[in-house]
């Protein structure tokens, strides 16, 4: 224990140093795994990055490649692998990974300033990033997701410190953010509570809903954040169009409300999507139910914490939850979509270690539960449908219990706990 306190407290830049490594040995891991196991290391996805940069190279459109449903940036960035060798996309995915832990740790440290320990606690918030090992795995597999996560920490960074100062701050964390929904959907939920953050006016839980319409017409900041938004996602997309035609709009973007996995899918509609897959249905009732059920939750908590600038970090990771816990389909890189927002909240939660080390069991035993029939259905072709289901069910009720957990002992600004030491310091 104490060569593990020793080693949290060296310096951050060893930590970066650290992760880097880390990461490096594992892409060269992945290598020799590849090349020796029946299941390989390297994500699917990495491959079908690989041939739409192939395609693209080749003056063709990415969507050539079968499968191909991202923007077409990714398949740019993803040129390099033909050019210079097959693991740079996973340098790059692991260079943005590492991007992430610095932006946390400077947004973190600009939230706690006020505090005596702002830099040892904007530290420890980052390494559960920067250490952790399902955002480790996501990148050095090949996955791009740390990609658009990056943006959406930059959009933070630009929005609430002062690395730019002056109106354009706001401008360049419309264009994060206009970015970062051009690469993926989910982002766009956190644009409402970014927005409210923004307002002049204090908005408390007596407020009535007539005056919280009525003071959501733009102020200049808010003006600037939207517009540079709007622009930015409409230039990508117009330009990705204008390329690609229609067929880059369905892949990109209409496939995913309408997609159905029945593998690799902890959602809790698994089940129902397996047994109506050769089903067309004109409404489906039952996905539309949980749609609006999921965009009030969402709306409800952009309202709750996100017109306080303070608890706009907390508002955006509660959303994120309960996007990938509603959604249709939920794979593993799915979880870093609040996992890259958690450690800027993290240090916000008032509770004992003994409940922390609870909850997060919760988690990790609920997903395991689901891995091993979910390995039993694929590898060893055994039928357990409905016990894959009846486990989805479950780790839904552990994300669901575990955020509203979470809500009860937010306490913005708690530093764990050592706000409260500097306060009793200063009152003797």
């Amino acid at each position: 224990m104490h060569r593990l306190v020793q080693f949290i407290h060296l310096p951050f830049k060893w930590h970066l140093m650290a992760g880097v490594f880390i990461r490096l040995l594992l892409i060269l891991y992945g290598n020799y795994h590849d090349k020796y196991y029946d299941v390989p290391y390297t994500d699917v996805d990495y491959k079908v990055f690989t041939d739409a940069a192939r395609h693209v190279l080749n003056g063709n459109s990415p969507y050539k490649r079968h499968t191909y449903r991202y923007s077409p940036l990714v398949a740019y960035l993803m040129i390099p692998n033909i050019l210079i060798g097959k693991e740079f996309g996973k340098l790059l995915f692991s260079a943005f990974d590492i991007l992430v832990t610095v932006g946390v740790k400077v947004l973190v440290e600009y939230h706690l300033s006020k505090i005596k320990n702002a830099s040892k606690i904007a530290t420890y918030s980052s390494l559960i990033w920067l250490y952790n090992p399902l955002s480790i795995a996501i990148s050095t597999r090949g996955n791009a997701d740390s990609v658009a996560c990056f943006f959406v920490i930059m959009s933070l960074l630009f929005l609430q410190t002062e690395v730019v100062k002056g109106l354009s701050k706001f401008v360049l964390a419309g264009v994060m953010l206009g970015v970062s929904i051009h690469l993926r959907l989910y982002p766009l939920v956190f644009s409402f509570p970014m927005y409210l953050s923004l307002c002049d006016c204090q908005y408390k839980r007596i407020t009535s809903l007539g005056s919280f319409v009525c003071n959501l017409m733009p102020n200049k900041k808010q003006l600037l954040l939207t517009l540079s938004c709007v622009g930015t996602l409409y230039s990508l997309t117009h330009t990705m169009y204008t390329l690609y035609g229609y067929e880059f709009l369905f892949e990109t973007y209409i496939y995913h409300l309408f997609r159905k996995d029945t593998r690799h899918n902890f959602s809790i509609m698994f089940y129902y999507s397996y047994l109506t897959m050769d089903q067309i249905l004109a409404v489906d009732v039952v996905k539309l139910v949980m749609q609006v059920f999921e965009f009030i939750i969402i709306l409800v908590l952009g309202m709750g914490f996100g017109c306080d600038p303070r608890t706009l970090p907390f508002a955006m990771f509660s959303q994120a939850v309960i996007l990938v816990a509603f959604n249709s389909v939920i794979t593993s890189q799915y979880f870093v979509w609040f996992l890259s927002l958690f450690p800027l909240v993290v240090h916000s939660f008032k509770m004992v270690r003994a409940r922390a080390v609870y909850m997060a069991l919760l988690w990790a035993l609920g997903q395991g539960a689901w891995l091993f029939y979910a390995y039993l259905l694929e590898f060893k072709s055994r039928e357990v449908f409905i016990l894959i289901w009846l486990k989805s069910v479950v780790f839904f009720c552990a994300n669901v219990f575990l955020l509203g957990q979470l809500v009860l002992c937010y306490q913005p600004d708690f530093g764990f706990g050592y706000n409260l030491v500097s306060r009793d310091i200063k009152n003797k």
